[in-house]
Order: C-alpha cells, then sequence, then structure tokens
C-alpha cells in the first residue's frame, strides 16, 4: 500500500533564500492548500529534474507531522503540491 496520497493541487508557496557555505538556497517555507497555512519545519530533499522542456525542481519538506511533495516549475513560476503523506 502506498503511503502517499496524490494531490496534484497548484498552490501559494512563501519561499525563503538564505546562504549556507556560500551558496545561496531557495526553498518553500510555508504554503496555503485549501484554506489551511501550513509551515515547513524541515526540508528533505530538493532536486532539479525536467519534464519536457521545462525544469521542475521537487522539494520534499514537513511541518513536523506530514511529509509533502512540492514542484516548482521555473518557467511557469508555479508551485503544486503532487503528493501528501500523513493525515490530512
Amino acid at each position: 500500500m502506498n503511503p502517499y496520497q496524490e494531490i496534484n493541487e497548484r498552490v501559494a508557496v512563501v519561499a525563503t533564500y538564505r546562504v549556507a557555505d556560500s551558496i545561496s538556497l531557495c526553498y518553500p517555507a510555508k504554503m496555503r492548500w485549501r484554506s489551511r497555512d501550513i509551515s515547513f519545519v524541515e526540508l528533505g530533499l530538493r532536486h532539479p529534474t525536467t519534464k519536457g522542456n521545462r525544469m521542475i525542481h521537487v522539494f520534499d519538506v514537513s511541518d513536523g507531522v506530514n511529509d509533502y511533495r512540492l514542484e516548482f516549475d521555473a518557467e511557469a513560476l508555479t508551485w503544486t503540491l503532487v503528493s501528501l503523506r500523513g493525515d490530512m
């Protein structure tokens, strides 16, 4: 059984930039999904990939209770909540 729920919905995200070891990092700090504000406390994994010719950045984040997978489309400048693991 897959513990992840497929969501695939566009969401509003507040991104934060910080410098760590002379490298600028951008990561999602919180999102609004279905009229709920969710703040992230942990960034698990971030990796770039492509969908066709589009550059997509995938982020696995957690609010301390649930795990979320977000995708940022670098061309369209949109965020999508791809999946959720936990009880919502």
